[in-house]
């Protein structure tokens, strides 16, 4: 599942690409191209009919065979892309293919490890796609390692009929979920609710709210208020729009309130656990 940022297509260096290019390639002898990606559900039987397609039509014909390695969560091909980049003791194969971050492209680029794309698009190829999605995936020296293939907007997830219950109950409305510090006295209000309904049992009120990703919470709101979080160097935590996020956030996740767990908000949201949820 992507999350906010754009999921992307890097294509990593390997030999047998680049021979793949030079009319090297041998029917009876196929280069095998690996290729990690994260799709579930939908996403990944496409995925899984789209390399069936080509193994069995263009690949047997040129010599080329597809396999796929499908990694049920993006964390977890990060992780294997860093411990192949720190050159690890125990660290997999690098893939030929994998679907990443900008970010962790980066980082792999850095260690030499990404192969550019300019070469494998002509500029008539490129000009088919939307210029804003092929810069983000230019890396610092200007060539294009990142090819984009999804893009994800974060929304307000708010399963209304937990919530029309406790907006009758408290006299909260839709009004009070149109700022983060409103969400932030929601969620407050919504623990201290749930708790009270069950007066015999101490300390078992509900959270109301969670994110996908609580970096991606810091950097849209300073963003909302006209400041830069993320810079070249570092993060600006020192900020007083930072702290105005900060504050925003750790009372009620303190008090129960907001639910901090690893995993999709979708997954809280599908049971009930939460009423309310930024996610893609």
């Amino acid at each position: 599942k992507n999350k906010l940022i754009m999921m992307t297509l890097g294509i990593i260096v390997l030999l047998s690409l680049c021979g793949c290019g030079r009319g090297k390639l041998d029917p009876k002898n196929p280069v095998t191209i690996t290729m990690w990606h994260n799709y579930g559900g939908q996403m990944q039987s496409a995925m899984d009919e789209l390399v069936e397609e080509f193994n069995s039509s263009i690949g047997r014909q040129k010599g080329i065979i597809i396999s796929i390695t499908s990694i049920s969560a993006s964390k977890d091909i990060q992780e294997k892309l860093f411990m192949i980049a720190a050159g690890d003791p125990g660290a997999p194969a690098m893939p030929n293919l994998v679907t990443a971050y900008p970010k962790t492209a980066l980082i792999l680029s850095r260690q030499g490890l990404l192969a550019p794309l300019d070469d494998q698009f002509t500029e008539r190829e490129i000009k088919d796609y939307l210029p804003q999605f092929i810069e983000e995936g230019r890396l610092p020296d200007g060539k294009l390692y990142v090819f984009p293939v999804a893009k994800s907007t974060e929304v307000l997830f708010l399963n209304r009929t937990l919530f029309d219950r406790f907006s009758t109950a408290a006299g909260i409305t839709l009004d009070n979920l149109t700022t983060f510090e409103g969400i932030a006295q929601t969620a407050i209000r919504y623990h201290e609710w749930t708790d009270s309904l069950t007066p015999n049992v101490a300390n078992d009120g509900k959270a109301f709210f969670t994110a996908d990703s609580w970096l991606n919470i810091a950097h849209v709101g300073i963003a909302q208020l006209g400041g830069e979080f993320m810079t070249p160097d570092y993060l600006n935590i020192a900020s007083t729009d930072f702290r105005r996020i900060w504050d925003a956030t750790i009372l009620p996740t303190l008090t129960g309130g907001y639910a901090i767990a690893g995993g999709y908000s979708s997954d809280l949201m599908k049971t009930g656990e939460i009423v309310c949820s930024i996610g893609s």
